[in-house]
């Protein structure tokens, strides 16, 4: 029996979905790769015979969703790969000990994190 996150379930009216074949998921697994810190990882979130789904938003807005195996694991916001993906709670989640590489992080050099 799993718990629901929130009371409410959230809506999105989506405009087209269309499922991605060979060349467009080969294109989608460099983005992440690319994004995200390697081949590892792409291969963690997109497995091999995973089906992929894209969602885009209607509405004035170019939001696209990536939803792998039924979920939702990446948002463009822009209107090409190259605008960027933002990972979902699903994707780090789905990616293991392998979602530090998904994350912003920022290097401090020794002297300055002096206590």
């Amino acid at each position: 029996l799993e718990a629901a996150m929130f009371k409410k379930a959230a809506t999105v009216a989506f405009k087209s979905e269309t499922r991605l074949r060979g060349k467009e998921t080969k294109r989608l697994r460099e983005a992440v790769a690319a994004c995200f810190g390697g081949d590892e990882v792409a291969a963690a979130l997109l497995p091999a015979k995973a089906e992929i789904i894209l969602r885009k938003v209607g509405g004035g807005s170019s939001a696209t969703f990536y939803f792998v195996d039924g979920e939702c694991f990446f948002v463009q916001l822009g209107r090409e790969l190259e605008d960027g993906l933002l990972p979902t709670l699903q994707a780090l989640w789905g990616a293991g000990p392998l979602a530090h590489a998904m994350l912003p992080s920022v290097l401090i050099q020794r002297p300055v994190a002096k206590f």
